[in-house]
């Protein structure tokens, strides 16, 4: 009876030593490599590409998902599509203009000035 329990302490401590092991090996890669393991670690599906405050709380953003671009309204309970954006040099203009600080311009050239038609 003696030897059962000698024996079963034995694989036991042996078998919670290996499971240490691996755990602390998993830990290691994870902490290295920082991604999950078997995922690319270059790519990115989601990224928010700017971002402005309409209101307490509230947000609208310009998202790049797997390459499409899309406006998306944000509170802190609710995500709503605004629309999908086909013009990608369009979205180019306006982000180079955020960053550098410039005026937008619109692209169509108003008709009237100071309020009256010419």
């Amino acid at each position: 009876m003696i030897d059962f329990w000698d024996s079963f302490l034995r694989m036991a401590s042996a078998l919670a030593l290996v499971l240490a092991l691996i755990g602390g090996l998993v830990l290691l890669i994870r902490r290295f490599t920082g991604t999950r393991l078997g995922a690319p670690v270059s790519t990115q599906i989601v990224q928010v590409l700017g971002s402005g405050y309409i209101g307490p709380r509230k947000t609208i953003s310009l998202v790049s998902v797997a390459g499409e671009l899309f406006a998306v309204g944000m509170t802190p309970t609710e995500l709503v599509s605004l629309g999908h954006i086909q013009d990608r040099e369009r979205v180019q203009q306006f982000l180079s203009a955020a960053t550098t600080g410039r005026p937008i311009a619109t692209g169509r050239q108003s008709e009237t000035r100071g309020g009256h038609a010419d």
